[in-house]
């Protein structure tokens, strides 16, 4: 009776990512068409707004690294919405055969429910987690720049550099009120958190559940031949019992991989380009890029004052700070590089010179001479010492 309950509650997983997919109109087993199209068209004005504000700040660096660190998000919500609705039809079949996985006629014994319900739970705390913590920093990220406008809000001074949107885009006219302003956002807000929420966690957590529910699957089945295969009267029948079983599950495997090995390759894509937007613009606008050059102003501080006429002790002391000063305050990655602009330069252009056969033996000439002018430096250093 405890497991039938624990296999009803693993039924779950098919409740949550209705009520994601669903908001997006791309449940499978009920499409809703029209809101698809709304959400679509919705995403698309969304993005002529964002290219709109990339081309205004066009000669501003880092309000373009902003821009697309903001809105490479939608468009892989776009891209991962389209290839869902393509899939809709086979996917409804696919949710179709795995309904009897929740039921305890699946299982011979109870070693083959926990295997599979090791795999579901996985799959329910990760998107209960992933859809939680994604509405979270989707509502902080929004309303910080609205609460940044508070004082323009309460004064009513508006202008077309006094505001700053949630968001990254530049509608198709000027703000210039607080009532204009407040409906922008609200526009903003209604549909683009649940859109963030729904089409980026939610379209990812539907895809690994089902990864995870054919994982289990696999797990039971091979507790399933553990125990049947050792009933030598009835072998054969288990045999062939098992052989269609196995290749069932290769057939949703493939299922899952053909239909959405795009939206792995989106994500792979897109999470290595906002990596390297939100580092570079970590680099450009945090304070840690003003930490490399303050212990140096700290000690040219030191110097201009009047130190001189301070007695010896004192003028002591000072020299300790100053010669304390003389290393920079830097933020590193593991310990083996500061984080700076100049080392992400240098990366950059290292990266654009890997090893092909066009450039490998220039790269290693130029790094040979590099050798060597460093031994020959250090050995005119050793000689110069003795």
């Amino acid at each position: 009776m405890c497991k039938s309950a624990d296999l009803a509650q693993a039924s779950k997983i098919l409740i949550w990512n209705k009520r994601f997919m669903s908001f997006l109109g791309l449940w499978p087993c009920k499409v809703n068409q029209p809101l698809f199209v709304f959400l679509i068209v919705y995403m698309i004005i969304y993005c002529i707004m964002a290219a709109g504000h990339l081309m205004k700040n066009i000669n501003q660096p880092e309000r373009v690294v902003a821009n697309l660190t903001d809105n490479v998000a939608f468009v892989m919500i776009m891209g991962k919405m389209f290839i869902c609705r393509r899939s809709c039809e086979i996917m409804a079949k696919f949710l179709k055969s795995i309904e009897i996985d929740f039921s305890t006629e699946a299982y011979d014994n109870v070693r083959e429910k926990m295997a599979y319900l090791y795999y579901n739970d996985i799959a329910l705390v990760f998107i209960k987690y992933t859809t939680f913590l994604t509405g979270v920093s989707s509502i902080w990220y929004y309303f910080r720049r609205v609460l940044g406008n508070w004082n323009a809000m309460a004064t009513g001074n508006f202008s077309d550099s006094s505001y700053e949107l949630p968001c990254s885009v530049h509608p198709f006219f000027e703000i210039k009120d607080t009532f204009t302003y407040i409906c922008i956002c609200i526009y903003l807000m209604l549909i683009m958190l649940p859109l963030l929420v729904c089409g980026y966690a939610g379209l990812d957590a539907f895809v690994l559940s089902m990864v995870l529910h054919v994982c289990g699957q696999f797990a039971a089945l091979s507790c399933k031949i553990d125990n049947l295969l050792r009933d030598h009267e009835n072998y054969h029948r288990h045999i062939s019992n098992i052989i269609l079983r196995h290749r069932h599950l290769i057939k949703l495997a493939g299922i899952l991989e053909d239909n959405f090995n795009l939206i792995c390759l989106q994500q792979t894509l897109g999470t290595v380009f906002l990596l390297c937007f939100t580092l570079y613009h970590m680099i450009t606008t945090l304070e840690h890029a003003e930490k490399a050059t303050v212990s140096t102003r700290l000690r040219e501080t030191f110097y201009n004052s009047d130190w001189y006429n301070n007695p010896p002790s004192r003028t002591k002391l000072i020299s300790i700070c100053m010669s304390q000063a003389e290393k920079p305050l830097t933020l590193t990655a593991g310990k083996f590089y500061m984080l700076s602009l100049n080392m992400f330069t240098n990366t950059a252009e290292l990266s654009a010179q890997l090893p092909n056969k066009n450039n490998y033996e220039q790269m290693v000439f130029n790094y040979g001479h590099q050798a060597y002018s460093c031994f020959s430096l250090i050995q005119r250093v050793v000689i110069y010492n003795d």
